[in-house]
């Protein structure tokens, strides 16, 4: 007669609980570096817009409501725009963008020369920049090396 005796660990070797925390501490840190890069786009502006982290089903969500970084994100088309009083009161001479299509960042520039007044303009519309897109992307392509190490970590 043979017999059998199982061998049974001590500890669980796969506990759902852990891995479920540990998918979630790599997403935190995904969306942490995210967010540098969401941040790094408006570094250099006078305005300021905030950021969120929001955990959504299956992910998190990193983003902004602000409208001025939105408009640049998704570009604008060519308008008019109207004074609502006596005149628009903006700097003259060449302007130098401080952020950019195809980069994530921003740099010194913004307008110089003389003000100019005028009672309405016509904007040759922006070129979008395209941030969202580029950080999902550069973001999602590092998600599973993030999760894994925190996956690792939590089988020590």
């Amino acid at each position: 007669m043979i017999k059998i005796t199982p061998i049974i660990p001590k500890r669980r070797l796969i506990d759902p609980r852990r891995q479920q925390q540990a998918i979630d501490l790599g997403l935190a840190d995904a969306a942490a570096g995210a967010l540098v890069d969401f941040e790094s786009t408006a570094a250099t502006w006078e305005h300021d817009p905030s950021f969120f982290v929001k955990p959504i089903a299956n992910g998190v969500l990193v983003g902004t409501k602000d409208d001025v970084w939105n408009m640049l994100d998704k570009g604008t088309k060519a308008h008019d725009i109207v004074a609502k009083r006596i005149a628009l009161r903006f700097p003259g001479g060449p302007y130098r963008p401080k952020t950019r299509p195809g980069f994530i960042g921003s740099q010194s520039g913004g307008p110089s020369g003389d003000m100019i007044f005028r009672p309405r303009v016509h904007h040759p519309g922006t070129k979008p920049r395209g941030w969202s897109k580029m950080i999902r992307k550069k973001w999602q392509s590092q998600l599973g090396r993030f999760v894994q190490k925190r996956i690792n970590e939590a089988m020590r």
